[in-house]
């Protein structure tokens, strides 16, 4: 549209959309672990949301391969919960998380 007054993809709107979240496990304390082979992108965002939205919720994650990388980027698995704040272990969930008081 030739003369026209517009600016192409100029704002940006945030959106939510209300899902369901269900943890892998949730500990006799309330610590939540989600467990992880590979951390697809879409799983990325819905733990960085699910932890946004409940900050008063202990969410913890357990990878098959810490220095596994996320789908879409360089970072490894224990990177990218040091980056977004998440505790995490490799393998399986270690004993001082079950024995730990909240």
């Amino acid at each position: 549209m030739q003369g026209a007054g517009f600016k192409y993809e100029s704002k940006r709107l945030r959106y939510a959309v209300l899902r369901d979240y269900k943890p892998d496990f949730e500990l006799d304390n309330g610590i939540l672990v989600e467990t992880k082979g590979w951390f697809k992108s879409d799983d990325q965002r819905k733990m960085r949301a699910v932890k946004e939205q409940h900050p008063d919720k202990d969410i913890r994650m357990v990878f098959q391969n810490l220095k596994g990388k996320v789908q879409g980027s360089k970072m490894t698995n224990a990177e990218w919960c040091e980056k977004y704040g998440f505790q995490y272990a490799d393998g399986r969930i270690p004993k001082a998380w079950i024995n730990e008081q909240t």
